[in-house]
């Protein structure tokens, strides 16, 4: 049985997810009230963070056993190619309580070697790329996980709706309009034959501020 999946995001009233000043207070005091066991953030989203991060000691660090009473979500990366190195930096943020990452059959030896080294736990789903329906099984069946919100880009998102793993869509739009300042959409897909409709139903809307929109829908199956 696979978790349920949320896909939230800010976006733009023409769709975009960078190119205007997202309400970011506002955008995680709404994120508790799907009590998310699991944060999915795309490997590209850490690796394009704004922040500097220090470089690694390379100390080796023990895995981080969750205890039941922590309520916070575990950091689930997907990364099969062993692209993200600055797992030491994102451990010692204080959002979340365990940490996972995608690996494939293909991932480098040496790479999972680093996860070994750093803590990390691992799932192995696919071969050349993550499969998201068998990691989000494992996610459920090892980590107890009933809840997924997907905090991406345009792209992770596109696979997971393109693969009928979403259940639900939250955009919070923000009154902007961005145009050709930004070709980053909440929605991309990366290969031509995957284009059709998604049908979505509508859950709601709520204002905040007087100004932006939360506009909730469920995924039709």
């Amino acid at each position: 049985m696979k978790s349920k999946v949320i896909l939230y995001t800010a976006v733009s009233l023409d769709g975009r997810t960078t190119g205007f000043s997202v309400d970011m207070g506002l955008f995680y005091s709404l994120v508790q009230q799907w009590g998310e066991d699991a944060s999915l953030v795309g490997c590209d989203t850490l690796l394009n963070a704004p922040d500097e991060i220090p470089e690694d000691e390379e100390s080796e660090v023990a895995e981080i056993t969750p205890s039941a009473e922590d309520s916070r979500p575990i950091l689930v990366v997907p990364d099969s190619r062993g692209r993200l190195k600055s797992w030491h930096y994102w451990r010692g943020q204080p959002y979340w309580k365990g940490f996972v990452s995608l690996c494939t059959e293909s991932t480098p030896p040496e790479h999972l070697e680093y996860l070994k080294q750093k803590g990390i736990r691992t799932i192995t789903a696919g071969t050349e790329h993550v499969d998201y329906k068998q990691a989000l099984e494992e996610l459920s069946s090892q980590f107890d996980i009933a809840t997924v919100r997907v905090d991406s880009g345009g792209t992770l998102n596109g696979v997971l709706l393109r693969a009928g793993l979403v259940d639900e869509v939250h955009l919070l739009v923000h009154p902007a309009l961005v145009g050709e300042a930004s070709q980053k959409t909440f929605f991309r897909d990366t290969i031509a034959e995957q284009a059709g409709e998604i049908a979505l139903r509508f859950l709601g809307s709520e204002l905040h501020s007087e100004r932006i929109l939360l506009l909730s829908y469920a995924v039709v199956k």
